[in-house]
């Protein structure tokens, strides 16, 4: 689409700026490209979910801003368990492309566990609830026009028996959002919800049915192919510097190289694993959870790999990157723009700060081996010290 170039915001996650994004999310609806794997039913293009992991991994590989964040945050627990009128409404509009979202689970005092927040849902006469809470580490909050949120309706049961998700209108009264920056420049976001009111038809699937909703949705976010490419272009990338470095012919480079593209071959098979197996049951949660972890934290050891040839430029120029999709130039510096010699060093160094929020977005790596073991493996679940 024409006219990237000048519309960065290095703030966001993307790279985009918030209209710039905007309109390449509504062409992208016009033209079908999201959704594609969603029944035709419920606005979907009905493609098999190969064809979701190609887009997801050629997105990533070319440095495209991620054009169906609302679908590919939301669309799992709403095409699930959303009602017709949620279908026909509210997803149908993300895929279009007409509406942005985004989805707030994680707590401050619960860290990964899930199962352990505070927030409250408390029934109104009316059939809705009122919404008092807080969430943190939300992906952008500042931009959504709809959040999904996980929230307690009935404290007096054992806490995975009293969730329920809902969707909930950013722009009603009572929510306030505070960006804060991460250590590689953009920002997450903390939502406060203080009597936050949430119709009837916010519901999403049954009451303190929320429990099973939330897994789903972890699970689908975790399957995505989008750090499957991530990896691809970073290896490309560390390869086409080695050669500017004339390193490519030491014998332990090689070796090193040829290992990290025998295991992005490895977190391919174990993407696609993960992105065609069936929702139902345990099977998809167990796969999901396993690529992420191996590709997560591959993408550290290549990011890493790349920061010890590049040593101090990398360094020097990490933090004037421009995030992926900005079209723009470095930042200026303490005395003007200072362009970096080897743009490709610099974007190295981005990496390697980068890397981290994967092995802890959607749930830590600790949290997806837990799961794993216990739902894949079988075994006890450990005691409580």
């Amino acid at each position: 689409m024409a006219g990237a170039p000048g519309r960065g915001d290095p703030s966001d996650l993307t790279g985009l700026d918030e209209g710039f994004e905007r309109e390449l999310l509504g062409e992208a609806g016009a033209r079908g490209y999201l959704g594609v794997s969603l029944p035709v039913a419920i606005g979907g293009g009905g493609r098999s979910p190969e064809l979701r992991a190609a887009f997801e991994l050629e997105v990533a590989f070319h440095d495209a801003p991620l054009i169906d964040t609302a679908v590919t945050l939301a669309s799992a627990p709403l095409g699930r368990f959303g009602s017709p009128e949620q279908h026909a409404g509210l997803l149908r509009r993300m895929v279009a492309g007409e509406v942005t979202a985004c989805i707030a689970y994680s707590e401050a005092q619960a860290g990964s566990d899930l199962a352990a927040v505070a927030t409250e849902a408390t029934p109104t006469p009316d059939g809705g609830f009122e919404l008092h809470g807080t969430k943190v580490l939300v992906t952008g909050a500042h931009k959504a026009d709809w959040c999904l949120t996980i929230a307690r309706t009935r404290p007096d049961v054992p806490a995975r028996q009293g969730l329920s998700m809902l969707a909930v209108d950013m722009a009603s009264p009572g929510i306030t959002v505070l960006r804060r920056p991460t250590m590689n420049g953009w920002t997450l976001c903390d939502v406060t919800f203080d009597g936050v009111a949430v119709p009837a038809g916010g519901l999403l699937g049954e009451r303190h049915g929320g429990w099973g909703q939330l897994t789903a949705a972890m699970a689908d976010e975790a399957a995505s192919l989008f750090h499957v490419g991530f990896a691809e272009r970073l290896l490309d990338t560390l390869t086409a510097e080695l050669r500017v470095l004339e390193r490519h012919r030491d014998p332990v480079v090689l070796d090193r190289l040829g290992t990290l593209e025998a295991r992005l071959d490895a977190a391919l098979r174990l993407g696609l694993r993960a992105a065609t197996a069936p929702p139902e049951g345990g099977g998809a949660a167990v796969a999901a959870a396993v690529s992420r972890i191996y590709t997560s934290e591959l993408l550290q050891e290549m990011a890493a790999e790349a920061s010890a040839h590049t040593g101090g430029e990398a360094g020097r120029w990490a933090p004037l990157f421009p995030p992926a999709g900005t079209g723009g130039s470095s930042p200026p510096g303490p005395a003007g723009p200072l362009p970096p010699a080897r743009p490709e060093a610099a974007r190295l160094g981005y990496e390697l700060l980068e890397r981290v929020h994967g092995t802890i977005g959607g749930g830590t790596n600790e949290t997806k081996r837990t799961l794993v073991a216990l739902q894949g493996l079988g075994l006890p679940r450990p005691g409580r010290r």
